[in-house]
């Protein structure tokens, strides 16, 4: 993008565009952990970036709420965001998920791509760590990938810019009812 940092827009960052370093390489960010927020935290950085004009995509290795749409899902929509959702809880679905995001990074050079759920699906045993991770951290472009999931593999610990483990303090009981915009 021509217009890459710095912009002549102050407002693109706090403290202006004099103060903002030049990104040098897309990061790799992994959102872990037994907390729920980790897809929460890659979205919020998703529609940041979508607000700024960068490029962004969503892929989701978890299988789609039999209820309907998430909020996630009909906010996605609403800015028309591209999303592409695993079909089914299965090797073959998560391959042929994967393969898209293998081809999303060879081609585009900048902009955010959320894979969420990616880690779960490496924990499954349907995709490789190593070879994640090895595709992730060799790319050579200012595409930032966020991965989410409950455990991160070592090879993708290894490898990442930027690391957080999500995990709740405190949280509802497990017989409160859902709350829409809240949880779904």
């Amino acid at each position: 993008m021509a217009d890459e940092f710095p912009r002549d827009d102050p407002g693109v960052t706090p403290d202006g565009p004099e103060k903002s370093a030049p990104a040098r390489k897309g990061m790799l960010v992994v959102y872990h952990g037994p907390g729920a927020t980790k897809e929460i935290a890659g979205l919020g950085v998703l529609f940041r970036a979508n607000g700024r004009g960068l490029p962004v995509r969503h892929m989701s290795f978890n299988q789609p709420q039999k209820a309907g749409p998430s909020g996630d899902d009909l906010a996605l929509e609403k800015l028309g965001i591209p999303s592409h959702v695993i079909d089914a809880p299965t090797e073959d679905a998560a391959i042929e998920l994967w393969s898209k995001a293998v081809r999303h990074v060879s081609i585009v050079q900048e902009g955010v791509l959320v894979l969420e759920g990616l880690l779960d699906a490496i924990a499954e045993g349907w995709l490789s760590g190593a070879q994640v991770s090895e595709t992730l951290s060799g790319k050579d472009s200012f595409l930032h990938v966020i991965v989410t999931g409950s455990k991160a593999p070592p090879e993708l610990m290894e490898s990442a810019d930027l690391i957080s483990n999500m995990r709740a303090i405190k949280e509802r009981g497990a017989d409160a009812p859902v709350i829409a915009g809240i949880d779904y």
